[in-house]
């Protein structure tokens, strides 16, 4: 989509366009009294649930990288509580495995800056994923500007590997990082949008796929010639009758690689956080949005499981007295290829990272700053299944029947 040609607000829509603007975010940089509580409750012999991790400030991203180890970002936003001008804390960094069982936080870097909106909204260390060529991705959020914030608002390359880990760790723009992308400039100026949150990032080929939550779009940043695109933009959501404001934005959050050069792609949605209002969307190379699940809400990131379901995480319904999503209301859901669901874990408190290595779940809960990881309820590979309904049946048989014959 060129940037001449993006949509622009109905009179209505813009009419709205202030308040959903100042909340939705509010999922995105909630910060409270993260870093001092802790999970009420803890793993035991034989439970298939472990925490890996714990005393995370704010953790948004886990991903796993090519030897399948787990990495962590945080945004490490600091409390409400802490003195004015107390610098971010946000981090990247390894869980290394032990032998025990344990697992070791090796931190690449460090101090990364967090800034605050006029409503006292947070913003820095957002998403990681790992590129083609093993390098790191870190897509950080709020305003890129030289004097101040001069690494966020953008996408950062860093070089994960043990040579360059083990010497660490490292300031942002220290011996690790090896290139940067600025996506506020570009989102704001160029494409004329009124928000830009730099929240994900994935590298197809040579192209860059940015998500962006305050623009409800995903920018396209060419390696090559070094130019952006608007690659797709989500439209604003139309809520119940009655229901104010009248329109919520989608606020994407979390974009992942299709493994057949497009991507998925899910929606948080903006306030009031209606249920069913939140897709999971499949994005082609040439800007095509497909819906590929509908009914669900707040969702905060997608993987891939080996049978081609997807896993994705829900903040799940809010507390009107707390403004924030309810303990407990959070899960992981399986999204077959079908677009049913089935809920595989309950009971999170904003499951802010997702992540599946083999029949293992790992699950980042951003305000018990913890990691999870859920042993053996990842979804397998199922021979029979043709159809992708998660059993084998008569529908498996008549694709089988209708295929039968030579093969060409």
């Amino acid at each position: 989509m060129d940037v001449a040609t993006r949509r622009t607000s109905s009179p209505a829509e813009q009419e709205s366009e202030k308040e959903m603007i100042s909340h939705s975010a509010m999922l995105l940089s909630v910060i409270g009294l993260s870093s001092t509580w802790s999970l009420a409750t803890v793993s035991h012999a034989g439970d298939p649930s472990q925490v890996i991790a714990e005393g995370l400030v704010l953790p948004i991203g886990i991903e796993a990288d090519p030897n399948d180890q787990i990495w962590v970002s945080e945004m490490g936003a600091p409390s409400p509580t802490d003195p004015p001008g107390t610098p971010g804390v946000g981090r990247v960094s390894m869980l290394a495995a032990n032998l025990d069982g344990s697992y070791t936080q090796v931190p690449l870097v460090e101090n990364i800056q967090v800034a605050f909106n006029a409503m006292m909204e947070p913003a820095g260390a957002h998403h990681i994923s790992f590129a083609p060529d093993g390098s790191l991705l870190l897509a950080t959020g709020g305003p890129n500007v030289p004097s101040a914030y001069p690494y966020l608002g953008s996408v950062l390359r860093y070089d994960p590997t043990y040579t360059v880990l083990s010497a660490g760790p490292y300031a942002v723009d220290g011996a690790a990082l090896i290139g940067q992308v600025p996506v506020f400039p570009f989102v704001r100026q160029d494409a004329g949008y009124p928000d830009s949150n730099t929240y994900s990032a994935i590298q197809i080929g040579t192209e860059m796929w940015i998500v962006d939550a305050g623009a409800n779009a995903v920018i396209r940043y060419d390696t090559v010639s070094e130019s952006y695109s608007v690659l797709a933009e989500l439209p604003n959501k139309t809520n119940p009758k009655g229901t104010t404001p009248p329109f919520s934005q989608a606020v994407p959050t979390r974009i992942i690689a299709d493994g057949m050069g497009g991507a998925y792609l899910v929606e948080l949605t903006g306030f009031p956080f209606i249920a069913g209002n939140a897709n999971v969307f499949q994005l082609a190379a040439d800007g095509t949005v497909t819906t590929i699940a509908t009914g669900l809400q707040t969702l905060l990131d997608v993987a891939l499981a080996s049978d081609g379901s997807l896993l994705v995480s829900s903040g799940g319904d809010f507390d009107p007295d707390t403004g924030l999503p309810a303990m407990g209301a959070g899960s992981v859901m399986r999204v077959r290829q079908d677009g049913s669901t089935t809920t595989l874990i309950g009971g999170l408190w904003i499951p802010s990272g997702l992540e599946v290595i083999g029949d293992d779940v790992y699950v980042a809960q951003m305000l018990y700053g913890t990691v999870t990881r859920y042993s053996g309820i990842a979804p397998q590979s199922c021979v029979g299944d043709l159809n992708g309904d998660g059993r084998v049946d008569g529908g498996d048989m008549g694709i089988l029947l209708a295929a039968w014959g030579l093969c060409s």
